[in-house]
Order: C-alpha cells, then structure tokens, then sequence
C-alpha cells in the first residue's frame, strides 16, 4: 500500500480532534444541534489552520443521520456514503484551476437538481479569492438564495481579495494560527502512536518551524520521522530544518559584540563555506540574537526557549557578553540588512557590511545607534563600572609648545544691542526660562565631574534635545570648582554651538538638578589659533567687562 503522509493520515475526521478552533467549533456544533444551518459559509485563515477539514466535517455532519455532539457518527450509510471522495452530493471545488464565469455557470445550472441521498448538497469551494470578478458576479445571485438543499462553504488564505458583496453574503469564520506549545503536543502524541522516541525541545522547535500551521508543522515532523534513526533530538531536527551551523553562528555573533571585526570577517568566511545563502545566514543570526536578548531579559528564558540546559548555558554565555540594548540594535541591523538582501548583487559584501557595523557601534551614527550607545554608558555610570577616557590636546607639525587659551561666559543672554554672538548675564530668577526640577541630585560638590556630564547627557537625551545631546558625546571635559560646573568646548564651533541662548539653557536645565549649581562654557583652542582667539577674547571683553571673562 502506498505510503501515506503523515498530515493526511492524521487529518481530523470529527470536531473534537479540530486543534486550536474551538471558538469555530462550538459555533457550528450548536448550529447542527438546533438545526439551524446557514446557507453560505466563509472560512477565511492562514494556510494549514484547518480551513478544508473544518468544511468537510461540517459537510458529514449536517448529513449525518445520527450526529455524536455535533460530529458526523462516520457509521451510518450517509457518512460512509460521503467518505467516497466521488460522492456526488459534497463536491469540492478548487477555485483556483476554476476560476472562470463558465465554471460559475455550470454550477449554477447544476446546484438545481436536489442532492442523490443525503439532506444538503454541500459545494465547498477552496481557495476562493482566485475567482475573476466575472465569476463572481455570477456567483452573486445564486450565493445569496441558493435552492433550500444547497449550502456553499467558500475557502480562502486571504479574504481581503474577496469583493464585498461576497462577504456581505456569508457567515465568516476566521482561524487562528495555533500556538506553539499546543503544535508540540500535537506532534508528540502522533510520534506517540507511530512508536518514534524523541527529546521534548525537538517537538518544540518542529512546533516554532511550523509557524502556527498544522500541515507545515506535520510535514516537517515526516521528513524528521524519515531522518532519525533512534531517539529524534533537537539537533537531527537543526539539521532536516536546514539551519545553520549553531556553533558557527555563535562564534560570529560573539565575535560581533566583542567588537572584533578580524574574526567577524573569519566567521563570515566559515559560514560562507557551508554553502547557504546570505539570506538564511542572516535569518539565522536574527533567530539566534533574538533567543540572546529573551536568555538576558527573562528570569526563567527556557519557558519561551524550550532548549536543552546546555544549549541555553551556552546561550547565556554570550549574552552575557553585551547589555541588552547593544543586542537589540544588533538584531536591527541585520533584519535591516535581510530586506535589502532581496534587492542586492553583492549578498556577502551587504552581510559583511552588517556585521562590521553591529560589531564597531562607533560606526554607526543613525539615531537609533546614538541612543543605543548613550544607554550602554548610562548602565556603566549606574553600574559604576565606567572609567572616563582622557582627552588629549593636539600639537604643532614642529614640536612647539602648546598653549591653550580659553573663554568664559556666565548665563548667556542676547544682547539686544550687542550682535548676534553677544551674550549678557542671564539671571536664574528669569521668568520661564527655567522649569527643571530642583535638588534631587544633592550638592555639586559631593558628585564627580563624569557623573555630573552623565546626569546632563542622560537629561538631554530624555528631553529629545540629540544635537546637543551628540555633541556632549564627543569627550567635551567638565570640571567642577567649588559650586560651578564647567564644560571646556573642544573646539570654536562647538563652543558656538553650547553658548546659544536657547542650547545654554538647556544644559542649564538639567545642571539644576544639583542645589544652587551654575554653568559656565569655556572654549579651548591650540597656540596656531592663540592670535586670533585673542582677539575674539579682547571684544568679549570689550562687550562684557574684564570680572566676567577669565583667560587661562
């Protein structure tokens, strides 16, 4: 006898073996039960959710002679009658081959004569979308008060392609992807019954590779049912699934977040070498980055993972490796990268691309990849596991000595009659020019100057104020004397950029969280530059007066 598949032999014949339906079923078994059978039915869903099984059950059972709660009793004449797939009384329709208006026709002329020796005469018609808009039009009519033993029951994976007169014309039910973990138990009683051994995290995978479908999910379990020889593991099922070397993957995701761009290139190369396409390597790496951010982020990761304890010790081993926020913008990158793969010539050099970037996040000056690095310094701050890196001053190309000369300038505010670059003093009892919060943070001088310029970039960041926030990123220095805070500019254009009203007040904002403490901007520049700076400190000197300019 001719092998049959597995999804086939284990296909539900009643309502009780529907998996995952039970809002559809209850439904239906109470419209058998009452009698009160509707004439046009829409069953609408995912591929493999039970759309066809559904119908053909419902099909038997209003037929049926002597229903069992609902479901077709399978032993009178009329259900073993319609077990014959020639029945002439439950006819199925593949829309999708039959799509035209002569199709249509020939139905409408045929649904007339009265079913051969069952109650109804049931036309389920699959994949009913693919119909022309001509064959639906002559459908129309018929659908809508079709002779009293007639009842269609339409199919389709994607009813938005439906017209709305069809829809306005049926009772819809939607099916539901099924959840994983029922997929799993379903698979694990038909290993069951076929006598397979298997490991618990192999059911589940199967389950996760089957994507909510029935069919799907059972199709992979024969092909692993036909590979295993012993007990089924979750590597045999790694391997039917086609999925990367994990081991492979794992070496390259740890190389990513270890920043080592040489051995991100090695690992590229490795998994290059197995022959997959860059678009699985990258779906693979998104999965396995994925399982990394659940192991850092869940208390007990192994109820969403199922995976066996040694494959999740070794999962939280890398993750361990980065915080969660640098594997989330990871995970970005290359789910980015996977949809541009469909459109490049160059796979490997798009993937190698990703990777360099996810591994040198100083690289990536998006947005998101700013916010994703401001986040790691604050963890390190609130950790206390941060040590600020030292500036350093560039020298002449001839070795001479380097002067720094600087500026300061205490509450900017724009002098009406001073020019657009000249600032006077701005008072703090300036009537709403300052809404931040006060205190909280204690005396200035009880804090570091690193932990001060944290608490000013994280409050710039929250406000949404990015450019200042960026610049605050570049290693500008801050110091602190005595209750002041003061933030040496790097060069002439940053500090132009930091003494504007409205960018000085925002800094301001957030250095009052700390009792009484005021700002002060100083601008630091190399003796090439020390004539002309001088001369810019002369006419602030001029405009302000000598007590507020202060020449290092």
């Amino acid at each position: 006898m001719a092998y049959t598949a597995i999804y086939r032999k284990y296909r539900p014949k009643t309502f009780d073996k529907m998996v995952g339906q039970d809002h559809i079923v209850r439904t239906l078994v109470n419209q058998i039960e009452t009698g009160k059978i509707g004439h046009a039915y829409l069953f609408c869903g995912t591929r493999g959710t039970g759309k066809t099984s559904t119908a053909r059950i419902f099909a038997r059972a209003i037929n049926c002679l002597s229903p069992v709660n609902g479901s077709p009793c399978g032993e009178c004449e009329v259900c073993r009658a319609l077990e014959d797939p020639s029945s002439l009384d439950v006819v199925e329709i593949d829309a999708a081959s039959n799509n035209g208006v002569n199709e249509i026709r020939d139905l409408r002329e045929k649904i007339a004569y009265p079913p051969v020796s069952c109650r109804y005469k049931v036309y389920i018609v699959d994949e009913v979308h693919m119909l022309t808009a001509a064959a639906f039009n002559a459908l129309l009519k018929t659908l809508e008060e079709p002779p009293s033993h007639a009842v269609f029951i339409l199919a389709t994976t994607e009813a938005h392609k439906l017209p709305a007169t069809i829809l306005s014309r049926c009772m819809r039910f939607d099916f539901k992807l099924i959840p994983t973990e029922r997929l799993a138990r379903l698979v694990g009683d038909i290993f069951d019954d076929l006598g397979r051994k298997y490991e618990k995290e192999a059911l589940t995978l199967i389950a996760k590779a089957g994507e909510g479908s029935i069919r799907d999910a059972l199709s992979i379990a024969d092909v692993c049912d036909s590979y295993a020889e012993g007990v089924l593991t979750y590597d045999d099922v790694l391997s039917v699934l086609g999925t990367s070397d994990t081991g492979k993957i794992k070496n390259l995701v740890s190389a990513v977040l270890r920043g080592e761009t040489g051995e991100v290139f090695s690992c590229v190369d490795s998994l290059a070498a197995l022959g997959k396409s860059m678009g699985v390597l990258t779906a693979d790496v998104v999965s396995y980055l994925r399982d990394l951010l659940v192991a850092k982020t869940l208390a007990r990761p192994n109820d969403v993972l199922a995976l066996p304890e040694d494959k999740l010790a070794e999962l939280k081993e890398v993750a361990a490796l980065a915080p969660a926020v640098r594997i989330l913008r990871c995970m970005e990158i290359f789910s980015a990268a996977e949809a541009e793969l469909k459109y490049t010539t160059h796979p490997r050099i798009l993937f190698e691309t990703a990777a360099v970037k996810a591994a040198k996040p100083e690289s990536d000056f998006t947005i998101d990849a700013l916010a994703a690095r401001v986040k790691m310094l604050e963890e390190k701050i609130e950790s206390g596991n941060f040590t600020p890196a030292k500036s350093a001053v560039g020298g002449e190309n001839n070795g001479a000595a380097k002067a720094n000369h600087s500026s300061e300038t205490s509450g900017l505010k724009k002098d009406s009659e001073g020019g657009a670059n000249a600032f006077t003093e701005q008072k703090q009892n300036d009537a709403g020019t300052d809404t931040a919060p006060k205190g909280g943070a204690g005396a200035l001088s009880a804090h570091k100057a690193d932990e001060v310029m944290g608490v000013i970039t994280r409050g710039l960041r929250q406000s949404g104020e990015l450019m200042l926030w960026a610049i605050m990123q570049q290693g500008l220095k801050g110091e602190i004397k005595g209750n002041t805070f003061i933030i040496t500019a790097k060069n002439d254009n940053d500090y132009g950029v930091l003494t504007k009203e409205e960018n000085y007040r925002a800094i301001k904002k957030q250095l009052d969280r700390f009792d009484g403490a005021e700002l002060k901007i100083k601008a630091e520049t190399s003796a090439k530059y020390a004539e002309e700076f001088a001369n810019d400190v002369d006419e602030i000197k001029r405009i302000f007066g000598d007590d507020i300019v202060i020449i290092d």
